[in-house]
Formats: C-alpha cells, structure tokens, sequence
C-alpha cells in the first residue's frame, strides 16, 4: 500500500488520540510526553499500533530522535520513502 505524506499525518493523529489525556491539545508540534502525557507504556502501545498499520519496523534507536507528533510523522514517511511506499 502506497501513502501519502498527509495520510501518514492523519493516520499517526489517530493512533494517538486514544493515548492523549483528554485535556491535551493535538497537533503536529505537540511534545508526545510534556504536552500529551504519554507514558512510556503508551509510548511502546503506539509504537506497535504504527508499526502494524504501516507495516514497518520501527527500531528503538529511532525513538530517540521523536519529540514531537511531527517527529513520528518524519520518521514514519523517511521509513515508508525507503521502500518505495510513499506517493510524492
């Protein structure tokens, strides 16, 4: 399955949703664990929900590197260009 990157956005705001506490604020510069409260659980509960919606492998080591909603974002269609499954 081919995606887009808006797709990607909009797929990504979802699977967290469930995860925010309910007085967070969503959005793409929003901070997973100051702004979401996010938990480590959580963390590792969303991690599996994008990997099996975008059929990828996401390694811990890219963890690191995610801050921000438009972080996972990033990095989910960095791993969906490298294997030919995003539409430009």
């Amino acid at each position: 399955m081919t995606f887009t990157r808006e797709r990607v956005q909009q797929e990504v705001i979802q699977i967290l949703k469930p995860h925010v506490q309910a007085e967070a604020t969503l959005t793409t510069e929003s901070h997973l664990v100051a702004d979401l409260g996010i938990d480590s659980l959580g963390v590792m509960e969303v991690v599996a929900d994008l990997e099996d919606k975008f059929k990828l492998h996401i390694p811990d080591e890219a963890l690191r590197e995610v801050d921000t909603v438009g972080d996972v974002v990033k990095a989910i269609t960095v791993r969906l260009e490298r294997e030919g499954r995003l539409a430009q």
